[in-house]
């Protein structure tokens, strides 16, 4: 999975039994807020902020220091390169309270995103492969050192980082004791835009900008697709054979106006390292300095892109 946000470290070897005393927590049922709700309800913000966990979570634990928060531009202080791309999602706070029992440290990270559209994308650009620890009542992805967990507009990790571990079972406890508290929400965004034809599973992720675009393609300098950290651009992995993988990007704009401007704006400024090999009108075919193909088309509102095509495209 994706790396921390802080920095890790391995354990001595052993795991501690589960403990038989907060096996119950393991049988966590959802609490009655979490019941279908009108979209209407699920889309409004909670009253207020689930609350941190008291030690009580697991026998033996002990808050380590007090509660620490960041909010905004703050969270600088905290992951300092790697803040940027949840500012693009829609950052709003952090609240960080480590835990202790004898040489065993839990970690929890509760970030609130603005909404649950920000807090799904930054899950899926954190989770890896999601390989999800069934004792969490929610949707996440686990190893020893870390899991990553996303409900509502929170996305939460545990950070298992003692001299000697914690177990699953006091990870998942303390996890549970905080999204006890956590509303669920809508997550509404384009991720069915994509299709579903060779679309590689487990491959979506969402984009809101620069940042978050870097990992996959360069197409110019900037926000050049002008998604400007509110409009979610949704890409996905696609086979176009057994031993060939492309990559699809579909962005929703407001109108045909816009994706027409953006349009516009992306082919005149376009990375000098692509080069445009032939034009009609709403699409442009390039090559990249790999030699792979890459077509860009204007289909109403939406801008339809893919890149490192092995065959040139035909338009």
């Amino acid at each position: 999975m994706s790396g921390s946000d802080g920095p890790r470290r391995k354990g001595r070897a052993g795991k501690l039994a589960a403990l038989a005393a907060f096996a119950g927590l393991l049988a966590y049922a959802a609490p009655a807020s979490m019941s279908a709700v009108g979209p209407l309800a699920a889309r409004q913000k909670p009253a207020g902020p689930p609350a941190i966990p008291d030690p009580g979570f697991a026998p033996g634990w002990a808050k380590a220091g007090a509660l620490r928060t960041f909010a905004g531009q703050d969270l600088f202080n905290q992951i300092d390169g790697g803040a940027e791309l949840f500012l693009e999602f829609g950052f709003a706070k952090l609240r960080l309270q480590a835990y202790a029992r004898d040489k065993a440290e839990l970690t929890l990270n509760a970030y609130e995103m603005e909404s649950a559209e920000s807090a799904l994308g930054i899950y899926l650009t954190k989770m890896g492969r999601e390989t999800p620890f069934p004792e969490i009542a929610a949707r996440n992805s686990g190893e020893e050192v870390q899991v990553t967990i996303l409900k509502g507009r929170y996305f939460v990790q545990v950070d298992n980082l003692g001299n000697v571990p914690a177990s699953k079972a006091e990870a998942a406890a303390l996890a549970n004791s905080f999204l006890a508290g956590v509303a669920e929400e809508s997550a509404p965004t384009p991720l069915d835009l994509l299709p579903a034809e060779g679309k590689v599973p487990g491959s979506e992720r969402l984009i809101r900008g620069p940042y978050g675009l870097q990992p996959y393609f360069t197409f110019g300098e900037g926000d050049v697709l002008q998604l400007g950290g509110k409009i979610f651009c949704v890409v996905a992995n696609y086979r176009e054979r057994p031993d060939a993988v492309s990559i699809r990007f579909i962005i929703p704009y407001a109108g045909e106006a816009q994706a027409g401007s953006v349009y516009d704006n992306l082919l005149a400024n376009l990375d000098p390292y692509l080069k445009v090999l032939e034009t009609r009108e709403g699409a442009f075919v390039f090559e990249d300095h790999r030699g792979k193909f890459g077509i860009v088309e204007r289909q109403g509102s939406n801008l339809d892109i893919r890149v490192g095509l092995d065959l040139r495209p035909k338009i």
